[in-house]
This record gives structure tokens, sequence and C-alpha cells, in this order.
């Protein structure tokens, strides 16, 4: 083989094994709901490897142990894309309690991405007159009850 190929070759094998030893397969593990969402989690892209998303720049400054992700309540606390919703919110664990190992927090349906500032959950529904009369109602009949 022509020398030049060979270094080309050589070359193209290093990146691609760069890239591999960069991602980790486990570190989605590492998060709330992040066995269903995968490397896109951190990376711009699901294979990962890649550069970071916002998210992914968020654990990468501030919430790497050891190479493996610290999720707890600070990191759930941060709103890591801006869209006014909290990383736990994003992920369904809001005070950031998960741990590894536990079930998924929440209904996976209602899962949205802590990168992505275009994905946030909705708003909690806002406690209305008739809402919070009736549930005043209720509260007075079954003190009534008691008394």
């Amino acid at each position: 083989m022509h020398p030049v190929r060979c270094l080309a070759v050589l070359a193209v094998v290093t990146l691609i094994s760069t890239a591999a030893i960069d991602a980790r397969p486990n570190r989605p593990a590492q998060v709330p709901n992040g066995t269903i969402l995968g490397c896109a989690m951190c990376h711009n892209s699901s294979f990962g490897g890649d550069a970071r998303n916002a998210f992914g720049l968020t654990v990468q400054n501030g919430f790497l142990d050891a190479g493996n992700v610290v999720w707890g309540p600070e990191l759930a606390a941060i709103d890591s894309d801006g869209d006014g919703a909290t990383n736990g919110q994003e992920l369904l664990d809001p005070d950031g309690l998960w741990k590894i190992g536990d079930d998924n927090p929440g209904d996976p349906t209602q899962l949205t991405l802590p990168w992505d500032a275009d994905s946030f959950p909705p708003p909690p529904p806002v406690a209305t007159a008739v809402t919070v009369s009736t549930w005043a109602s209720v509260k007075s009949a079954l003190r009534d009850l008691v008394d």
C-alpha cells in the first residue's frame, strides 16, 4: 500500500477509536430516564462521542466524579437549556432524589429534553376560584364531620 494511503488509513482509525473512547455508554444510566433518552442526553447525536449539548456541558463542567455523573438536587435544580424548566422537572425528578438502580421516575411520555429550549413541560394547572372554593367546601364539610 502506498505510504500516503497508509497514513490516511491510520488517521481514520485513530479518529474513530478516539470518538469511541470519548463515548461513555454507562452514563445515560446515571441520570433519571437516561436509559430512555440515551447518549443524546448529553451529546448532539444519539451515538455520543461528539460535541456536548447544553445539558452535557452542565454535567461536564461540574457534575462528574471519577468520570461518573453526579445526579442530585443541585444538577436537578439547574435549567441547562434556559427554557424555564429545571433539569429535574424535564427528567421527571424535580427534587433530584433518584439514585442509580432506581426505576425511572414518572411517565416516560411526559419527558422533555433538558438540552432543548423548545422542549419543556406544560405549566402546572392554575388554581381557579372554582377549584379553591370547592376544596374549601370539602375541607369545611370534613371539619363539621369531625367536630
